[in-house]
């Protein structure tokens, strides 16, 4: 990647970390996706899950994040690009917002598998 120095590097990284402030101010669904992250990145270590297991939490709270993030940046390129409504773009934006409620919905069952599982096993050890 010749010719781009470390300012080019920052300058990407900031206009990342702007797009993740806004979408997280104007976005309602982040204040469900966001404590949930803490919560299952919080009860991973606590409840002792291996490398493997924590790692797999990890990728499935990036990618339900990741996919809130495109949604979000579909929305508003629809709305900039064709702001009044029209039945295909509903239909797309529909189809991104599935989009994350499957993705939502795998990583919720992958944490209830992972951290299910290990709150059983330290329950079923105290007994």
């Amino acid at each position: 990647m010749r010719g781009q120095g470390l300012r080019s590097w920052i300058a990407k990284f900031g206009h990342a970390l702007r797009g993740c402030r806004f979408a997280v101010a104007s976005q309602g669904s982040f204040w469900v996706h966001l404590p949930m992250a803490v919560a299952v990145l919080v009860l991973g270590p606590l409840l002792g899950v291996s490398l493997l297991a924590y790692c797999i939490l990890i990728l499935c709270v990036a990618v339900v994040i990741m996919a809130e993030l495109l949604n979000t940046a579909i929305e508003i390129l629809a709305a900039r690009l064709h702001p009044q409504h029209d039945e295909a773009i509903g239909r797309a934006l529909d189809v991104a917002a599935a989009a994350v409620l499957v993705v939502a919905v795998g990583a919720a069952f992958v944490g209830v598998i992972i951290l299910g599982g290990a709150a059983w096993q330290q329950l079923a050890g105290e007994l």
